[in-house]
């Protein structure tokens, strides 16, 4: 958390430093244990766990998928869930949406064991979500590789056709050096559309029962959250309530994540996924839809609620309002809308779920591992970056420093300069130019040092440089940019027998959290000699 810059939002708010918050309402809880007892206590009477299940059965079956026996847990009254989810991409998407989920896992496993009851982790498919050019992207070690759907896209991603999207998946496959199977990436043959085949990811990474995989755009869980919809074309309830919170933040210094809208609802329509507005008494959406006033707006609420959809201030209010949530998992940026948001929980009479930041990991396959102990590198230096590998490398290389040459120069100068102002005060104006003179020279000295040096030790400075490009691919983290198959294949090819990628995963992310407060951790995953 601390290697988070001085004035995140996120930060201050672990640490307890933001400033108080408005309408006596608090600041959501950070992962305490009594935080999370409360919680569980809270979340029961918004639990519907037949409905849950229900959809759930219906969902899967849509898939051609087998419910997780999991799901069937949340007919117990006493269930609690854990619940992380992302906008669908690709394959799963960056390995970051792994370390989503398997935080929620473990998580929910350590709140079954304190509790003795069943703690179910759940992935919210933010499905509905419609910036396509954001999804439709799988990194190589050669660069980006994007899928050109054979329809425009357009309108929520998860209900867009994968026709096509095999040949693609399957090339990706063999550049990255995955074999191609029904289980992998590529095996998605019984979907329709994106939110099945991304459900069929989170399956093949996890397992028939490791996670529960829901899907928001539904029909009967829309009706659910039709009053509240209601609520936010009648009263504008979100704006008011994010906007008191956002004034708070903003004058301590904060911005906020996300920019509350006068509605924060969006019409789902065969021209796309478009933004509510009123004008003038009458409504409409910015793709054309239009109704003559609010009354029918309303009507076709309550007779077809899904035709809308939340944004990404009202989707966590309906995620909770379907779910018993104790916790949520979500990366720093999620964390910080969230954390605009006690004011519509308030204002709903709905407990907000404690916040969990996510793990992180970096996964250093065997020959990245060994290039890393070639560089002179420790685990713990995975976040000081490039430059600061290449200055300690160059420190031990033990060229001849200038420096201290340098600072000989400026103390024997002064010397010499009050000497001869003392003779003649005329020659001092004579003593700084050849001073200012010798020290261009040293300087010109120093750099040819520098570069001599670098030509040196080219071949350890080339090490760095491509364990650089394995951390941060593309100027990016790791996990924001490769894929989980891709990384678990690389583990797999260079280590042979032992244990996988996952198996070394969810052994670091259970020990890490084993002992103390919940806290996030960034593992350093190193593939060992075997």
């Amino acid at each position: 958390m601390d290697s988070l810059p001085e004035r995140h939002i996120v930060r201050h708010w672990w640490h307890g430093t933001l400033p108080c918050a408005p309408d006596e309402v608090s600041w959501p809880e950070t992962p305490g244990e009594a935080a999370l007892d409360a919680m569980r206590q809270s979340a029961a009477h918004i639990h519907d766990g037949a409905l849950l299940v229900e959809r759930l059965r219906a969902q899967y079956a849509a898939s051609g998928m087998r419910v997780p026996p999991k799901a069937e847990d949340l007919l117990d009254a006493d269930a609690r869930t854990v619940t992380t989810g992302h906008q669908l991409c690709l394959a799963g998407g960056p390995a970051f949406t792994y370390y989503k989920i398997l935080t929620a896992i473990h998580l929910a496993k350590r709140l079954e064991e304190r509790w003795g009851s069943r703690v179910i982790p759940v992935f919210w498919m933010a499905s509905e979500d419609h910036d396509f050019d954001e999804v439709r992207r799988l990194w190589t070690e050669d660069g980006w590789s994007s899928w050109t759907p054979a329809q425009s896209a357009g309108g929520p991603v998860g209900r867009m056709s994968i026709a096509g999207l095999r040949p693609f998946l399957e090339e990706w496959c063999r550049a990255v050096g995955i074999e191609e199977g029904d289980v992998g990436p590529a095996g998605i043959g019984g979907q329709v559309n994106i939110a099945g085949a991304m459900r069929h990811w989170v399956h093949a990474m996890f397992g028939p029962d490791g996670v529960v995989v829901i899907d928001g755009d539904d029909p009967a869980l829309k009706a659910r959250f039709a009053e509240v919809m209601r609520l936010e074309i009648q009263q504008g309830i979100t704006y008011e309530a994010v906007k008191a919170w956002d004034d708070a933040l903003g004058q301590a210094g904060f911005r906020p994540q996300v920019h509350a809208r006068a509605c924060n609802l969006f019409h789902l329509g065969e021209a796309g996924r478009h933004r509510l507005v009123k004008e003038e008494g009458s409504w409409k959406s910015v793709g054309g839809a239009a109704w003559q006033d609010e009354a029918a707006l309303l009507a076709e609420v309550s007779e077809h609620p899904e035709h809308f959809s939340p944004n990404a201030l009202l989707r966590p209010v309906y995620q909770s309002m379907l779910l018993p949530d104790v916790a949520v998992v979500g990366g720093m940026a999620e964390v910080a809308y969230w954390l605009q948001l006690p004011g519509v929980f308030d204002r709903l009479e709905l407990r907000q779920p404690v916040l969990v930041p996510r793990d992180g990991s970096l996964v250093l396959p065997k020959k990245w591992a060994g290039l890393m102990d070639r560089c002179g590198l420790e685990p713990s230096d995975w976040n000081t970056g490039r430059d600061q590998w290449e200055a300690r490398w160059m420190e031990s290389a033990q060229a001849p420093d200038v420096k201290a040459w340098k600072q000989g120069l400026k103390r024997d100068a002064a010397s010499a300069a009050a000497q001869l102002k003392a003779f003649d005060p005329a020659l001092e104006s004579g003593a700084q130019a050849t001073e200012a003179k010798m020290e261009k020279l040293l300087d010109r000295l120093e750099q040819q040092v520098k570069r001599s040096a670098k030509r040196k030790e080219g071949d350890g400075l080339a090490r760095i440089a491509r364990l650089d490009a394995w951390c941060r691919p593309d100027g990016a983290l790791q996990e924001r940019t490769v894929n989980f198959f891709h990384l678990a294949e690389m583990w797999q090819r260079q280590g042979g027998v032992g244990e996988s990628l996952p198996q070394a995963l969810d052994l670091a992310f259970r020990q890490g959290h084993e002992i103390g407060e919940w806290r996030p951790l960034m593992h350093v995953i190193r593939q060992q000699e075997v």
